[in-house]
């Protein structure tokens, strides 16, 4: 009994060590599926950016985030269906002399400037109702999921600092998929 106990109280404690080994990578948060009239919308957000990323962006690096997104139809005894497949492209780059921080996004199109760097990073870092399917496609009896995931691409350095990357930690990453569950609302 006092064993059972032991690994009740210790369990947690080893997963939380196993599991969130690096406090300061990025991870896809807050994942809400939902819909509208005519579309199945999705909503998420990066955690946060690791310091070395937000030192990157306020030296002038031009950063660039790619969220992929996926939606299924849940099969019993086959492979699920894929029934879409987008990516919206994020790119933050800071011009020193303007003192501006310039968002650009592939969905919707739009380029941003803002004055504030905790500005620009919310810009970055959500993806708001991003319509993925349309309500005609879907049928109430079935079971739906959404997978997401944050691509980072490797800062885009200058043609005459290139040689620089050898010397510096700067890699592509990847997040985890985040899983949503949806039902058809009304």
């Amino acid at each position: 009994m006092l064993a059972i106990v032991a690994l009740l109280v210790i369990a947690p404690l080893l997963y939380h060590l196993v599991v969130d080994q690096n406090p300061d990578e990025m991870k896809i948060k807050d994942v809400l599926v939902t819909n509208d009239q005519t579309n199945v919308l999705v909503y998420a957000r990066l955690s946060h950016f690791p310091p070395d990323i937000e030192k990157a962006i306020l030296a002038g690096v031009s950063t660039t985030f790619s969220f992929k997104i996926e939606f299924y139809r849940k099969k019993k005894h086959w492979f699920d269906e894929r029934l879409a497949q987008l990516e919206i492209i994020k790119n933050i780059k800071y011009d020193q002399a303007k003192k501006k921080f310039y968002v650009t996004s592939t969905f919707p199109q739009t380029a941003e400037a803002f004055q504030e760097f905790a500005m620009a990073r919310l810009a970055v870092a959500e993806i708001n109702g991003i319509p993925v399917v349309n309500m005609k496609n879907l049928s109430r009896d079935q079971d739906y999921y959404a997978r997401i995931k944050l691509a980072w691409e490797n800062y885009r350095l200058p043609f005459y600092a290139e040689f620089l990357r050898i010397f510096l930690s700067f890699r592509d990453f990847e997040t985890d998929w985040q899983i949503q569950p949806f039902r058809l609302q009304t």
